[in-house]
């Protein structure tokens, strides 16, 4: 028996992303169509109800990193009265009228879809740009010059973000995230499997809901960190504190621990995560502040670690001199980060910064970033490991954190990154006077 099924998607805000969610339903035994309407955030579905279920709709939308909902009821008629006056006028029947009214506004949607995604292929990747092109373009057609001139309104080239705008905008997404996906899990599947090779299946066993659905790094300092009882470890960037729990294993009762994170949600939600750890008797403080501005105070720390957060500043020399400033002489430094292996075309290279985009705005080469650490003053810097992005990682990375939050890169610049942008994990230490 064939049914038809309307899913309404959250986080859908492209026509690529409304593509990708359709190739997934398709691949679904019993699903026999799939129609798109980005514009409205809906997916209509033709299945076999012998062969596919809703939940099964729902549950491939959700592999796809995105959340579904099957609409309820039918869908009210738009323009119902203008259609029965049309119906009766010329005698026509009201459902023949009603048919190709959407027959009509289907093929409509079909076109206006994929001049978005020839838009987004050509790097006219600001959605508004692209719909006063599609949409100009579609009333000159219907011969409404008018209408098309009202309609082709193009937005000046985005200037560069400044140094306040960038903080401000990664403060918002993380700490919108912080607030929408704490209890919920990170919705995109490709971080829910990178999050499986960063930490052992016993170390994500260990820690609380929060704490997982949260992360969002890129490797795991803790575990090359070398931490010793009562020790004084800061984690510059903690999040929702996924990092700081793993450490106090090894810190013990007699150790501190400071959490620094640019978004007040984030911890908010730390702090809970540390409670569901039972870790309340552990010295363990957090605090708001901007990593390039640190209020900490001098020769506090034995260790300092972060995890995927440094390449989202806009001046990582001025928090590695405030990281090298806070650790006492002889403290080490435990970093995992995205950089490039090498270079990549500057015209590639402006577009991302131009809006920060995801991890890989901030990103920087590895030589230039490991210079960096040394001319802030650390010494034996040690590179433990370095792993290159899988061309699934970097869409990821691209995106972070999440899709709501930034909007879909050109896939022909995506391109140019595979094998080119990775996490380096690696150790260095202040040197004693």
């Amino acid at each position: 028996m064939k049914e038809e099924v309307t899913l309404k998607i959250e986080g859908m805000s492209s026509p690529c992303c409304a593509e990708e969610i359709k190739g997934d339903l398709l691949k679904i035994e019993g699903v026999k169509k799939a129609s798109t309407y980005f514009a409205d955030k809906i997916i209509k579905v033709e299945i076999d109800t012998e062969k596919a279920t809703k939940e099964q709709l729902i549950a491939a939308v959700k592999e796809a990193g995105y959340e579904a909902v099957v609409t309820e009821g039918k869908e009210k008629i738009k323009f119902e009265r203008q259609l029965k006056d049309l119906a009766e006028k010329y005698s026509i029947s009201f459902q023949v009228l009603q048919d190709h009214w959407n027959f009509v506004k289907e093929a409509s949607a079909t076109v206006f879809a994929d001049c978005c995604k020839w838009c987004h292929a050509h790097r006219i990747t600001e959605m508004a740009d692209a719909e006063a092109f599609c949409k100009s373009a579609i009333a000159e057609g219907m011969g409404e010059p008018e209408t098309a001139d009202q309609l082709f309104k193009i937005k000046k080239k985005v200037q560069a973000l400044t140094d306040k705008e960038i903080k401000e905008m990664e403060a918002e997404h993380y700490g919108t995230l912080a607030e929408k996906y704490a209890l919920k899990g990170n919705p995109c599947p490709i971080r829910r499997e990178f999050n499986k090779t960063i930490y052992t299946a016993k170390e994500l066993a260990s820690l609380p809901e929060i704490a997982r659905n949260l992360a969002l790094g890129c490797g795991n300092p803790v575990s090359f960190a070398d931490l010793k009882p009562e020790e004084v470890e800061v984690d510059l960037g903690c999040g929702a504190g996924i990092d700081v729990i793993l450490a106090a294993d090894k810190i013990r009762e007699k150790g501190k621990i400071i959490g620094v994170d640019i978004a007040p949600q984030m911890i908010e939600w730390a702090k809970k995560a540390v409670a569901q750890a039972n870790l309340g008797n552990r010295n363990i403080e957090f605090s708001v502040d901007d990593l390039e501005k640190l209020k900490l105070s001098d020769s506090i720390a034995d260790t300092v670690i972060s995890n995927c957060v440094i390449v989202l500043c806009p001046n990582k020399d001025l928090v590695y001199g405030n990281a090298f400033r806070i650790l006492k002489p002889g403290g080490r430094l435990a970093i995992s980060d995205v950089v490039l292996t090498e270079p990549i075309d500057p015209k590639i290279n402006e577009r991302f910064k131009s809006t920060w985009r995801g991890i890989l705005g901030g990103a920087i080469p590895e030589k230039d970033y490991l210079e960096i650490v040394k001319n802030a003053g650390f010494k034996d810097i040690e590179v433990v490991k370095r792993h290159i992005f899988t061309p699934e990682e970097v869409f990821m990375m691209s995106q972070c954190p999440g899709p709501e939050f930034v909007s879909a890169t050109d896939p022909e610049d995506l391109k140019v990154l595979e094998g080119k942008a990775a996490s380096v994990k690696f150790i260095a230490v202040k040197p004693q006077p």
